[in-house]
Parts: C-alpha cells; structure tokens; sequence
C-alpha cells in the first residue's frame, strides 16, 4: 500500500519542468525530436524500501491503458538518479527503453508522468508475457511510496 503521508520521497529534474512541455530534445524522433531521455533525480527514499522502480506513462494515448514510455525495475536504492540520455546500470532491468513522446497529431495535450516508486522487495517477478499495465499494476502491488514529475507535449 502506498503511503501517501510519506512528503520528502521526491523527483527532480533539469530538462522535465513539472507540468510545462517537454523540450523537443526528448520528443520521439519520429515527429522531429531527438529522443533523448531525460536526467532524472530523486531523494526521500523510504527507509523500507529495498528497490526502485522507474515507469513513464501517457495516460492520454488513444488506446486502453495508455501507452508506456519508459520501464525499469530492480533499480538499487543506492541509485539516486540517472543522467540525460544514459542508461541504468544493472541489477536494474529496463523492461521498455526510453521512448519519448510521439502523439497523435491534433489529439491535444498529452501528460507524460515519470514516476518513481519505492518497493517493499529487491526484485519484482514479472512473467515475460506481461502487458506495461500488468507490470505497472505489480509495481503498485509492492509500492511503499511514489514521487511523480508530469511533462506535457502536443504535437499539432
């Protein structure tokens, strides 16, 4: 269960300003961007917490579920960050690479939330079928607390 009392679990970044647009450098390239991830930091980490997991949703994609941008989990708790355009160092396993956003033209506004989650377990199973909701649904099942940074994009 995830606790919402837990204030200092934080995320922060240079190049994803909460609620404004993302720079087109983190844009898909398949509409003009560069697809560069971005830097990503957190602190706060629940003293319980004994992995991290990393997940980039667009709730606002036309399909059920949304779509799913970025997925790492078994990310160590030592590890307070991940810079731009790197990737994770292992134990961390990255389910999804990087895929910046590419919405539909005209479809609006578009939220991309990068959310940190603090789980109660070193290393989530995850069945290699899994769908990206699935494996968000059995990263919540785990979840202590959660920090969130939302970007925008429209592609007009």
């Amino acid at each position: 269960m995830i606790n919402t009392e837990a204030m200092a679990f934080d995320i922060y970044s240079k190049t994803i300003r909460d609620n404004l647009f993302m720079a087109i450098e983190q844009v898909s390239d398949k509409c003009g961007g560069s697809n560069v991830s971005p830097d990503l930091e957190w602190s706060g980490v629940p003293k319980e917490a004994k992995s991290l997991a990393l997940i980039v949703h667009d709730p606002d994609a036309p399909r059920e579920h949304g779509w799913y941008h970025w997925i790492v989990v078994d990310i160590p708790i030592t590890t307070a960050g991940v810079g731009k355009g790197m990737k994770f160092a292992e134990p961390a396993r990255e389910i999804a690479g990087y895929n910046g956003p590419y919405p539909p033209v005209g479809h609006g506004v578009h939220h991309y939330h990068f959310t940190i989650y603090a789980l109660n377990i070193e290393k989530i199973e995850l069945a290699p079928d899994m769908k990206p909701y699935e494996i968000e649904e059995a990263v919540k099942a785990h979840a202590l607390s959660k920090a969130t940074i939302t970007g925008l994009y429209e592609r007009k």
